[in-house]
């Protein structure tokens, strides 16, 4: 495990970090909360701007392989990536992740939004839905408190018709910042019973968007599956741009 933490920091730790805290969180809405913070004991990356979790368990969802990045400056970006999440019990529920920092450099006037994703096995569940939010008061999003700052940029919903149902996109969206602001991500994920996604990316980004960016990501859970850290269900990881 620690191996893995070490090489995949290696990969991507030439990005510059955004100054501030790398914060995620997730909860199922019944109680069950897992935070982590950039630095923490619960993470597993290292390097600031870097946030790493193989497991959460969140009530009755599982989610296997969590990595966020964080970097300030030309391009500013905030990133997430999931192996699987998956609703191990039998009812219907709702997974809702927030990942957030601040810090982000100055100015800017529109942020691109792109996400991607694959449910299974997931035909008759409910909605979910992706969205994202930038506040020019710098204010920390995720933590414990599940906080979501600033103002709503862009949001999406959609459930699965067909199994597997594949989804992407990206939008860009106006937004005026003069001086550090932060970006924060939402994935409100309903799935039913035994139902999971594979291959999730959620990504912010100021400027023109680089390629090279979701290269880090794939790159970072490759070397999960180089030692063996394998998902229980599905492919191992949905290479999706």
């Amino acid at each position: 495990m620690h191996k893995i933490a070490v090489l995949a920091a290696a990969l991507v730790g030439w990005a510059a970090p955004a100054h501030a805290t790398l914060q995620i969180a997730f909860s199922d809405g019944l109680g069950h909360v897992v935070t982590c913070s950039d630095g923490a004991a619960c993470d597993l990356a290292g390097p600031t701007g870097q946030l790493l979790l193989l497991d959460a368990v969140v009530g009755n969802f599982h989610v296997e392989g969590s990595f966020s990045t964080s970097t300030a400056g030309s391009p500013n970006n905030l990133q997430v990536s999931n192996l699987t999440i998956a609703n191990d019990g039998v009812l219907r529920g709702t997974l809702e992740m927030i990942v957030s920092d601040t810090g982000y450099a100055a100015p800017v006037n529109h942020i691109n939004e792109s996400a991607s994703l694959t449910f299974n096995s997931a035909v008759g569940s409910l909605p979910s839905s992706l969205s994202f939010f930038a506040d020019t008061a710098d204010g920390q999003g995720a933590g414990p408190g599940l906080v979501i700052p600033g103002s709503l940029l862009f949001t999406n919903s959609g459930a699965p018709a067909t199994d597997p149902d594949s989804f992407s996109g990206s939008v860009s969206s106006l937004f005026d910042a003069s001086g550090p602001f932060s970006m924060t991500e939402v994935a409100s994920l309903a799935l039913r019973g035994g139902a999971t996604i594979t291959g999730f990316n959620e990504a912010m980004e100021t400027g023109v968007p680089e390629p090279a960016t979701w290269a880090m990501m794939a790159l970072g859970f490759g070397i999960m599956a180089l030692f063996g850290y394998r998902s229980r269900r599905g492919p191992r990881l949905a290479t999706l741009g």
